[in-house]
């Protein structure tokens, strides 16, 4: 796996282990329970830090509270959606394809200025023996030209799309096809969100189980 791929693991994971450390004393209130119409509400008994509501109709779902909010739309049963296209390899989640139901301008993925570090040093980590120049001194020009420019995405790419480096000894060094290159990853609050999702939905459905 690239250093991208397992930097996205990382985050997945973090997301997991936060939200179960969170939630250990989290209780359901069911406030709504008329077929697809429901109104779910999660809370620590005496506090209302971190906690959501679920709210679903009709082909869609709402997930407000102390976490982002965010409304997707898919099919008739909100909760049978998300309940049957997780990945376990995610933490029970689907962030890539349930991100794309999201409706309105919910953001839930930024800029990570890790990727953008990874995705240049990897690109010159593969081709620094092509290079006929001083690779040290390349490395340090990449440094000082690219890696201090990662505060805000149009700045990075700037500063990645405008980089030419012509070693001392000879031999030009730039960056292609950069316009390819994603810097993006999962926002941690939409994370959050998903997992709160999962959760209670399984704790409204062993909730019916045992009524």
């Amino acid at each position: 796996m690239s250093a991208v791929g397992t930097k996205r693991r990382d985050l997945l994971a973090h997301a997991k282990r936060e939200f179960d450390l969170s939630v250990t004393e989290h209780e359901m209130t069911i406030l709504r329970d008329d077929e697809l119409y429901r109104h779910l509400r999660f809370r620590k008994p005496g506090t209302g830090l971190y906690g959501w509501d679920l709210i679903t109709w009709p082909g869609h779902l709402v997930v407000t509270g102390d976490l982002e909010s965010f409304h997707f739309a898919r099919i008739d049963d909100m909760f049978g959606f998300f309940a049957g296209s997780g990945h376990e390899s995610e933490g029970g989640i689907n962030p890539h394809y349930w991100g794309e139901k999201i409706q309105g301008t919910s953001q839930w993925r930024e800029f990570s200025s890790e990727i953008f570090k990874q995705f240049v040093v990897e690109d010159f980590w593969e081709r620094r023996h092509d290079y006929e120049g001083d690779v040290v001194e390349l490395w340090r020009s990449i440094k000082d030209d690219v890696l201090d420019y990662t505060e805000f995405e149009s700045e990075a790419r700037s500063a990645l799309h405008n980089f030419r480096h012509r070693g001392l000894r000879g031999g030009d060094f730039e960056f292609f096809d950069t316009w390819e290159w994603s810097f993006t990853d999962y926002d941690v609050h939409y994370l959050r969100s998903l997992h709160a999702i999962v959760w209670g939905i399984r704790k409204y459905r062993a909730a019916k189980a045992e009524s």
